[in-house]
């Protein structure tokens, strides 16, 4: 990154993201406008090798509106756990909907909360586990419910009371699902999303700032402007930035405006040709990605 274009980011960091983004003040954008703090493996706090220091109730009550989760069938449950499971100490879907994630949509009323799941197992088994969550009917994102010529607006979205999208890797576990007296509804990330591969490197050391499709192997480019069925919506943009093995002592690196800004300008914006919306990181806290995040929304030009 040239030093003039690093200079005007960094005036405009102090000048327009002074807070963690959470509920934007301008609410008349399209979804597709607006970028998050998104934390990969939100769950792991608790973890021999966390992802994050911080809960899930704390990320959120931060501005964290991203969680990426990594889901598996263990002792009857569907639970959250990363690769393994150790027991029944890992927490169940259920649970983090009931206890954590439907009560702060309810105590928070101007939030939009996204869940990113990686998810192992069968559409039987997340069916069962959604069932434990009667409250969820009406509260995820259904697009086919829309005929708006974008994607709606964040105030549209927050009117709805469709606060809460949930995207997953899995195609299979996706589509309707059956809870309480409504359904819920999970969309695929490979329709709904473009994702750029996930891994900076596997530690610390390594630092691999190139950006190209987590699907290129599909014919998923990352600069994919349409998605199918819905004509003027484009896919969302999960920006991954992140290593293998996580060290949080490294994080105030990887994390730093600075890094945060040059990647996307001189990598992942050329390629995808378009802003991110969810910006994944380790240890959210650590560093200025709530600023980046809020830079992005409010002073970011969108395309190229």
């Amino acid at each position: 990154m040239t030093m003039p274009r690093y200079a005007a980011l960094c005036l405009l960091l102090a000048v327009a993201a002074p807070a963690p983004a959470r509920t934007p003040d301008d609410m008349e954008r399209p979804f597709d406008q607006y970028s998050w703090v998104t934390t990969h493996n939100a769950f792991t706090s608790n973890g021999l090798i966390p992802n994050q220091s911080q809960t899930i109730d704390v990320q959120l009550a931060e501005g964290v509106r991203g969680l990426m989760l990594d889901l598996h069938f263990s002792q009857g449950r569907v639970r959250l756990c990363h690769k393994v499971c150790t027991g029944e100490d890992s927490a169940t879907l259920a649970d983090l909907l009931n206890d954590s994630i439907l009560p702060f949509l309810d105590k928070d009323t101007e939030a939009i909360v996204s869940l990113h799941l990686e998810d192992t197992t069968t559409f039987e088994q997340l069916s069962d586990e959604l069932a434990l969550v009667p409250r969820l009917a009406g509260r995820t994102f259904d697009p086919q419910a829309w005929e708006t010529p974008s994607w709606p607006t964040y105030r549209q979205l927050r009117d709805s009371g469709e606060r809460l999208l949930i995207f997953s890797l899995s195609e299979t576990n996706t589509g309707s699902f059956r809870t309480g007296t409504g359904v819920a509804h999970i969309l695929p990330s490979i329709e709904y999303t473009v994702e750029n591969y996930w891994s900076l490197g596997t530690t610390f050391l390594q630092h691999d700032y190139d950006c190209y499709s987590r699907w290129a192997g599909k014919g998923r480019r990352l600069d994919r402007s349409t998605i199918e069925g819905k004509p003027g919506w484009r896919p969302l943009f999960t920006m991954n930035h992140f290593h293998g093995v996580p060290f949080s002592p490294h994080a105030g690196v990887d994390n730093r405006f600075e890094r945060l800004s040059s990647r996307y300008m001189d990598h992942c914006r050329p390629a995808a040709r378009r802003k991110p919306n969810f910006v994944a990181i380790d240890f959210h806290e650590i560093g200025d990605v709530a600023k980046f995040a809020e830079w992005l929304t409010l002073s970011a030009p969108d395309a190229l």
